[in-house]
Parts: structure tokens; sequence; C-alpha cells
């Protein structure tokens, strides 16, 4: 499923993107993490985790600035 709609440019659902996280954090054997790009997500991840978190950081950039972000990521 994540590697076919990857393919066709599709985003996760929530839901599937909230489990991997949720998953990569514990197996991590840390007690904090930093999750960069989630804003979207965050009322998702609050309910479904029941984690809260202690801040949230927000950098403003310029419009092509934000374009090119996901455009390079796999790069």
């Amino acid at each position: 499923l994540i590697q076919t709609m990857i393919k066709e440019g599709k985003i996760l659902p929530s839901e599937v993107t909230i489990k991997l996280l949720q998953k990569a954090m514990q197996e991590s054997g840390n007690e904090k993490s930093l999750i960069d790009g989630f804003t979207h997500n965050r009322a998702a991840f609050e309910a479904f985790t029941k984690i809260k978190p202690k801040f949230v950081l927000f950098f403003y950039c310029s419009e092509e600035e934000m374009e090119k972000r996901p455009l390079n990521r796999n790069q």
C-alpha cells in the first residue's frame, strides 16, 4: 500500500503515517522525538497515540522555499 501510494504521488492516510511514526518512536528506545513537517496531522497523532507534544515549532519561509522542500525529498 505504502509503496504504491508513494509511486503514484499520493499522500498516505494519517492513520498509516501515525502508526509508522509510533512504531519507530517505540523501537528507538528514546524518551523524546522530533517529528518534522507533521503539522497537518498533529490532531490525529494526538488522538491516536494519546501523546501531547511539549512544544511545537513553526518556521515561516517563502513560497519558493516551501515548493522546494517536497520536490527534493528523495534526493
